[in-house]
């Protein structure tokens, strides 16, 4: 079979690569380990490989640097203080004990000391903005030949003022004659980013960044647009394209990062590259991707389960791992990067290793950055330098840059570096002993190796992990459901009275314990418990606290939140979008309130009559039905999300995302308790 030849030599070229790669990481890491380590960034590696290093130096940045009270940060140094690493010298531990003992009285001499002593070893991460410092620094910083990328530090801003604040500062950096490189994020210069108006945000951003941009353009100015969550993948990608697609813009490179932790990374790549093809044709400049593995897992670890959303991120690391190389395979190739240039972000330096060679074989070299974080294992950076410049290429150093008395706004980053550094998932965990550790070395390879192998396995998963929830695209009428027929176990006559019941009192007839039920006493409760509820067909508890039930339980047993709406997915957002547009006409309330309506005592008789009819044959239901009843009621609510959020939006003014947590409250409350009544 011909057609199998050149698979055969495929394999055989990526075999020889992944063999070279090696032995290139290995070079590396010989090279690095001649090289003189910064003091500070050795002992803050010893630190976090200590046990409790890592929840030491995490209590100690966000507990003792962030606050603005000296009590605060005192009685947070005095938690800590006992977790000190083995790793510090006698001294250093002994002084740090001392001081967390004496803090909570003294916390004005002692809390700035401690400080100071954390800001010298997390220093090498981070440079001092203030321009009489920041220039000497980038000065220092150059002497090697590093390009460098400045990013002006800081979470999310809350309000107009700092956000304006933030950008001024940024637009400060694109000014500097020895600036030519910077990076951005969304949610740092605009407040209150909103995905339920995706396309009003989206204008909104563009109108903030695009003086930004125009600068930029005039200072020959590079400008990296970061990523952040997966909730801002489609926003940003919006606003890039938007921005560049100002004619003003034509001739401006600009960047993008994409997360190879996400499975849409490759579809967005392939998006990006479609239009960035078209940009070029059209005389205008290629654009650049920084390819990063992504930095905020336990964000979205916490969004997920708050939300009740599947997580958006691969469950491994081996598929990050091999999703990253998969990119880079569709990345690095003359047709592609015709149109799209590639920054190799990370410190694997088998990764670095293996796409430095990959784009050697393709002829790519020259379209390719590689990219490493300012303070993580220099020595290796310097390594993996000599060889790049050496075949013309260039490093680049991200460099976060702050106030020191804004250093607050720079715990999120610094405690994401320390995260890294301190977990045996990530490379840079065993960045200072890889040359003297046979055991780590061998650690490191394998997992290259086999994300190698993996990410050529077709079962890799491509695409979002998420969908749009069920039933966020269903329409139906507010006054349209059949009470009768959807909860027939309201309607439905009471199953007979035992005599264990008739002797147990009105208590247990409201409660409807069941506990001496059997087959005949439970009539059709099958048919009320219908297995997409989950229920087990076989039991009978009581509506009430059991005895075999444990306090300590944290949930009803099978107990899940329903999921709330997400904005971050397309159909979710034009189903929103559809719900809103029916708000400012709508009369699904008032119809619901018409049809309710009683207009003769004949007819208000009818149902109080009903009504005790129904308390009684309620009260007699075992809990498995009461359970069926509340379950089927659920789903009605669940079902009829939209036009709950549409009456809540036109009678109240309740925004979208603040009227469909309620709907999914209002989920969570009857499948609880039918779980619990099971």
């Amino acid at each position: 079979m011909p057609q199998l030849e050149p698979d055969h030599a495929s394999s055989g070229r990526a075999d020889a690569r992944e063999a070279e790669a090696v032995r290139l990481a290995e070079t590396w890491v010989a090279e690095s380990a001649e090289t003189a380590v910064d003091p500070s960034a050795r002992r803050l590696a010893g630190i976090l490989g200590d046990r409790n290093g890592l929840p030491f130096t995490v209590g100690f940045v966000d507990g003792v640097l962030r606050p603005e009270s000296l009590v605060a940060a005192a009685s947070h140094l005095h938690r800590v203080a006992p977790l000190v690493p083995d790793f510090l010298p006698w001294y250093l531990r002994a002084a740090m004990r001392v001081g967390g003992q004496v803090a909570p009285a003294l916390p004005n001499p002692v809390v700035p000391i401690a400080r100071r002593v954390l800001r010298e070893m997390v220093g090498h991460l981070i440079v001092d903005a203030r321009p009489a410092k920041l220039g000497p620094a980038i000065e220092r910083l150059r002497a090697d030949g590093s390009r460098l990328n400045l990013n002006l530090l800081g979470e999310a801003v809350l309000g107009e003022t700092a956000a304006r604040r933030r950008l001024e500062g940024i637009h400060d950096l694109i000014r500097r004659p020895d600036v030519d490189y910077v990076s951005v994020k969304v949610s740092a210069i605009v407040a209150s980013v909103s995905l339920w108006a995706f396309d009003d945000t989206v204008e909104r951003v563009v109108e903030r960044l695009l003086p930004l941009y125009l600068s930029a353009a005039a200072n020959g100015t590079f400008i990296n647009l970061d990523m952040e969550e997966y909730r801002d993948l489609d926003l940003t990608i919006a606003v890039f394209t938007r921005l560049l697609e100002d004619p003003r813009l034509a001739g401006l490179e600009a960047g993008i990062v994409l997360q190879a932790y996400l499975p849409d990374a490759l579809p967005a790549l392939r998006e990006l590259t479609a239009w960035a093809r078209v940009r070029v044709a059209g005389g205008g400049a290629r654009i650049k991707v920084r390819l990063v593995k992504g930095a905020n897992l336990a964000m979205e670890r916490v969004e997920a389960v708050m939300h009740g959303w599947a997580l958006a991120t691969y469950d491994s690391k081996l598929d990050t791992d091999a999703n990253y190389l998969r990119c880079l395979d569709e990345a690095l190739r003359l047709e592609a990067t015709a149109a799209v240039r590639i920054g190799v972000a990370g410190h694997n330096l088998f990764d670095i290793a293996y796409a430095w060679l990959l784009a050697g074989e393709r002829g790519v070299r020259a379209d390719v950055d590689v990219e490493m974080l300012l303070g993580m294992a220099q020595a290796q950076i310097a390594a993996v330098q000599r060889t790049v410049e050496r075949d013309g290429g260039q490093v680049l150093l991200y460099v976060p840059v702050v106030r020191p008395d804004e250093l607050d706004v720079a715990i999120g980053y610094l405690v994401r570096r320390l995260e890294e550094s301190a977990s045996s998932e990530n490379f840079l965990s065993a960045a200072f002993d890889l040359h003297h550790e046979p055991a780590l070395w061998q650690r490191e390879r394998a997992r290259f190796e086999a994300s190698v192998a993996r990410s050529s396995d077709p079962s890799l998963t491509l695409g979002p992990r998420r969908r749009s929830q069920p039933p966020r695209v269903a329409r139906t009428s507010a006054v349209d459901v059949d009470l009768d027929e959807t909860l027939p176990a309201i309607r439905r006559p009471a199953a007979p009275e035992t005599a264990t019941q008739a002797d147990a009192g009105l208590t247990q007839v409201v409660l409807g314990i069941a506990e001496g039920a059997n087959a005949g006493t439970l009539g059709d409760m099958n048919a009320l418990a219908p297995t997409p509820f989950g229920f087990r067909e076989d039991v009978v508890e009581t509506a009430f606290y059991a005895p075999r039930e444990k306090a300590t339980d944290a949930s009803a047993p099978g107990f899940s939140n329903t999921a709330d709406s997400d904005p971050a997915l397309p159909e979710t957002r034009a189903w929103a979008a559809q719900v809103l547009a029916r708000v400012p006409a709508s009369e699904a309330g008032i119809r619901t309130i018409l049809a309710a309506r009683i207009t003769s005592a004949a007819d208000l008789d009818t149902v109080i009559a009903r009504t005790r009819e129904a308390g009684t044959a309620w009260g007699s239901r075992s809990a498995a039905e009461r359970a069926a009843v509340l379950a089927r009621a659920a789903a009605v609510l669940e079902a009829r999300r939209g036009d709950l959020i549409e009456v809540a939006a036109s009678e109240t003014g309740k925004v979208f995302a603040d009227a469909d947590v309620e709907v999914s409250e209002a989920v969570d409350f009857a499948r609880y308790y039918a779980d619990s009544a099971r």
